[in-house]
């Protein structure tokens, strides 16, 4: 019998976050040394690099929101982020400490219009999951005249390293909590329904990408990959993608759906394959990893295959294609995605159907326009609101408050089962 994977995760709560000379936590605080910290994330591209605190009820909005990220490390090397930060020798099996209850949030002038906004009070926290948690802000601003690529690949590194440092801190602290990841064989006599997942992830280039054991995934055909090794980060976001639905890196390390599958398995259902699928913008390409995708699930022997995208439009062609493929070969698809009807609903939804696609999860209407208060305290750029994509034209009300689309929100319409549907009951 072939011996799976085994991940524990030992969760230390962190109930507050203070600056202070040291970096340590006692009794569910953490204390960051500042000064050491911005050292440890220092690049030459940015002029200035600094850091601040919001916490979940204060006024304050961050803006613009580039990536998020869960502090945590390796006990057995104290590294994290395999081809990025650490080597090739060990994700998804022994033991890592999380920092839970807080996150590294990246800021500074925008590097792709589709950036967001995290609130920390007010209506928009109803969408967002990061306004729950503790953000360790990282503001950090380029030097003149870096192309936005570039400006991208450093507040990626920078966010990262800071994530990776804070979690060293925990390192010989005592969990509060632990959970064992590891996908027992399931006894046939139960007959579960063998379920497999496709996660569709951004590779189109033009700040379109996402990393995989530190490689673009715009190299890489489909991948089966175990699903610990998404808790040990083996995919890094690296997109601008539109902020409602782009996957950060704290979803990838939380991954919502990968967690209701791994709670059921051996239940109701047996979670048979993780495949991490490239979404391209080259027909040949979605037609390739379509075929391996699906391929992969045959193999897998799976009875049903969710999919589901990252982005909107043009990957739901690729959502499309994967479906279809699934279907001609006896494997009932389920598909999740948000939509895009317009403000009021009327409009064309999805850039790309298929008449096999007859089970269909929406996350949302990502055009929902809300009303959103002025905060007291902006951290990043407030003046950069009007640049983000679902900001209209008139989103400044005159009154303080701002008009704008859910998508402007980060994850408030998550294609991995985060978000909060954009509908109020009746």
């Amino acid at each position: 019998m072939v011996k799976d994977m085994s991940l524990k995760l030992e969760y230390i709560q962190i109930k507050d976050v203070i600056f202070g000379d040291q970096t340590y936590i006692n009794k569910g605080i953490l204390t960051i040394n500042k000064d050491e910290l911005i050292q440890e994330v220092g690049s030459p591209l940015f002029k200035s690099i600094d850091l601040d605190l919001a916490k979940p009820g204060e006024s304050v909005r961050i803006i613009p929101v580039k990536d998020v990220i869960e502090p945590r490390v390796k006990v057995e090397t104290g590294r994290m982020f395999t081809g990025i930060l650490d080597g090739f020798e060990l994700c998804g099996e022994g033991t890592t400490k999380v920092l839970r209850g807080c996150c590294v949030t990246t800021t500074g002038t925008i590097v792709g219009f589709q950036e967001g906004i995290i609130d920390m009070t007010g209506p928009a926290t109803d969408y967002c999951m990061y306004s729950k948690l503790i953000n360790i802000v990282v503001i950090a601003e380029p030097v003149d005249g870096i192309t936005p690529a570039e400006h991208e690949a450093a507040i990626r590194m920078v966010g990262l390293k800071a994530a990776l440092y804070l979690a060293k801190a925990g390192l010989e602290i005592e969990p509060d909590e632990t959970e064992t990841y590891h996908l027992d064989p399931v006894d046939p006599a139960k007959k579960l329904p063998k379920v497999a997942y496709a996660y569709l992830i951004m590779a189109q280039g033009l700040l379109h990408d996402n990393l995989v054991y530190g490689i673009n995934a715009q190299q890489l055909p489909a991948l089966h990959i175990h699903p610990n090794e998404l808790w040990d980060g083996a995919i890094v976001s690296g997109n601008c993608v539109t902020a409602s639905d782009k996957n950060t890196t704290y979803d990838n390390q939380n991954h919502a759906i990968v967690k209701e599958l791994y709670d059921r398995h051996g239940v109701d259902l047996e979670f048979c394959g993780l495949f991490a699928s490239p979404l391209s913008t080259i027909l040949a390409e979605k037609e390739r990893n379509a075929m391996v995708t699906v391929n992969l699930a045959q193999q897998c022997g799976a009875d049903s295959l969710i999919i589901s995208q990252e982005g909107g439009g043009n990957p739901e062609a690729d959502l499309m294609l994967i479906c279809e493929r699934a279907e001609k070969r006896d494997i009932k698809s389920v598909i999740v995605l948000h939509d895009n009807p317009g403000p009021d609903g009327t409009s064309e939804p999805m850039a790309n159907t298929s008449p096999m696609a007859t089970a269909v999860v929406t996350t949302g209407n990502d055009n929902c326009i809300i009303r959103l208060p002025e905060m007291e305290r902006n951290i990043g750029h407030r003046e950069q609101l009007h640049l983000l994509s679902g900001s209209p034209d008139d989103c400044e009300q005159g009154d303080g408050t701002i008009k704008v689309g859910v998508l402007v929100i980060m994850g408030s319409t998550s294609n991995l089962g985060f978000g909060k549907y954009c509908t109020e009951a009746c």
